[in-house]
């Protein structure tokens, strides 16, 4: 007996705004760097532009959040879990028609900053939200 595949994890990319800006601000800045080291001074453009540069490149390839059984993982640009929102915190995630909240155990609500991801990614992981929140009432 064969089992069905397991459910991916959405993921969501960040806005092609974010990377591009600082894939373009790293790019002139370590231009700018170079150039003042060819002339013979030091500038911060130096260190601040490869960092930006670098940034920009991994926005590109990593996701900004992802969503997996009732949790929203947020990463970081270098590909880490940089936050952890739901279930796997003992909390409950919720969509209230224009944000993402998640009930905390004492009964607090706090939003969930989705805006820096594309859309189209981001309506995915509401659908499933506001899926397993109707699963919930039931």
């Amino acid at each position: 007996m064969a089992y069905p595949p397991a459910p991916q994890p959405l993921k969501v990319r960040y806005k092609t705004w974010y990377p591009v800006l600082f894939t373009v601000v790293g790019a002139l800045l370590l231009v700018i760097g170079v150039l003042n080291l060819l002339v013979g001074e030091f500038q911060v453009a130096v260190i601040l532009g490869p960092l930006l540069l670098l940034i920009g490149i991994l926005t590109f390839v990593n996701p900004y959040a992802s969503y997996e059984a009732g949790t929203v993982y947020l990463h970081s640009p270098l590909g880490f879990r940089a936050g952890t929102y739901g279930a796997a915190k003992g909390e409950r995630l919720w969509f209230d028609g224009t944000n993402v909240l998640r009930i905390l155990p004492d009964g607090k609500q706090k939003k969930v900053n989705l805006k820096v991801g594309r859309p189209e990614e981001v309506a995915l992981v509401l659908q499933a939200i506001g899926a397993a929140q109707q699963q919930a009432q039931q």
